[in-house]
């Protein structure tokens, strides 16, 4: 699998708003800096790179390359929580209390197998949480956005899955 091979050859909607609303922009907070975030993402795909890297050089590349696609979703939420009117700090705010977002949130594991599978995990609760924001906001422009980012996870899932197969 080469560098190029994480992306979809597949373009984004534009990434705008039907009108400001607040209540939205906190929802998109648990994606972009969440626990379960893109920003826990793209640290996490990051660390896994630069351990990997001088092993496994194509592997180390490929998970650099999804870590800048995360960074990438993380871009287009932080946006849509600007446009929201909401302030893209790196935090959550649940019962108007902010829990920001803290490095134990990446996994310290080296295990290759282990951490593709903790990786798959991931962005299977990403995606079950991006389908629970396309139902709770009322926004077809969000949720073309949101709908696209799905797509790449989805992919992210194959290109870690077949890295488990490669690695048994």
């Amino acid at each position: 699998m080469g560098h190029n091979d994480c992306e979809l050859n597949l373009s984004y909607p534009p990434v705008e708003v039907t009108e400001k609303n607040c209540t939205y922009a906190c929802l998109l907070l648990n994606d972009y800096a969440g626990k379960n975030g893109e920003l826990t993402a793209l640290t996490q795909y990051f660390y896994q790179y630069l351990i990997t890297k001088y092993k496994y050089i194509n592997f180390g590349e490929t998970l650099e390359c999804i870590a800048i696609c995360e960074m990438r979703h993380m871009e287009m939420l932080g946006e849509l929580i600007v446009q929201l009117g909401g302030n893209p700090l790196y935090r959550t705010v649940n019962n108007r209390n902010n829990q920001f977002w803290c490095g134990y949130n990446v996994s310290s594991t080296q295990d290759i197998i282990r951490f593709l599978k903790e990786n798959i995990q991931a962005e299977n609760i990403a995606i079950k949480n991006y389908e629970a924001r396309i139902c709770q906001i009322n926004d077809s422009k969000i949720q073309k956005v949101l709908e696209r980012i799905i797509l790449d996870e989805k992919h992210h899932i194959n290109i870690f899955s077949s890295y488990i197969d490669e690695f048994i």
